[in-house]
């Protein structure tokens, strides 16, 4: 696959570098896509040790791509805004929920590197990642649609707790 959207670096500190700073990074389909290819070749590389994700810019993600040029005029992205619900609920879930967890159970340890925005998506994405290490200026929005991590990273019972208790 030829990524237009990401810089994929092997090695063994394997690099997957969001590349689309004139948007902040948001995530397309085709960044997405390029995203997880990049993940599965890495992982599938027996020199890679570690894989590393951050963006190129000033801005980890500003999350999900909506309205680029590039995004309004995908075809594939665009065959998914019908009004039938189960086409474009099956489209969501794929792009939004397995693609995280699988990058959440890759084999080998992952590393965010966030810098400035990391919003939604963004979040989406940083917390499949094992470890995230953020800059001084990162500045983080999270939410709980599509990929829901906190029972992954807190537990059931304390995510539990947190949603239902009021703070």
């Amino acid at each position: 696959m030829t990524y237009e959207q990401i810089i994929y670096q092997p090695g063994v500190i394997a690099r997957v570098i969001l590349n689309r700073p004139q948007y902040h990074n948001a995530q397309s389909r085709v960044l997405l896509e390029e995203m997880d290819d990049a993940f599965k070749r890495a992982a599938a590389d027996d020199e890679v040790r570690v894989i590393i994700l951050s963006g190129n810019g000033q801005h980890f993600s500003s999350g999900h791509d909506l309205g680029t040029p590039e995004q309004r005029s995908d075809p594939l992205y665009l065959g998914t805004r019908r009004t039938e619900r189960a086409p474009f609920y099956n489209w969501m879930k794929e792009h939004y929920l397995d693609k995280c967890l699988r990058w959440r159970n890759l084999p080998k340890p992952t590393i965010a590197m966030v810098q400035g925005y990391c919003i939604f998506g963004g979040w989406m994405i940083a917390s499949s990642m094992d470890l995230i290490f953020a800059a001084a200026n990162a500045k983080f929005l999270c939410s709980h649609f599509q990929y829901f991590s906190v029972p992954w990273d807190l537990g059931p019972r304390k995510a539990k707790e947190v949603l239902l208790e009021r703070r």
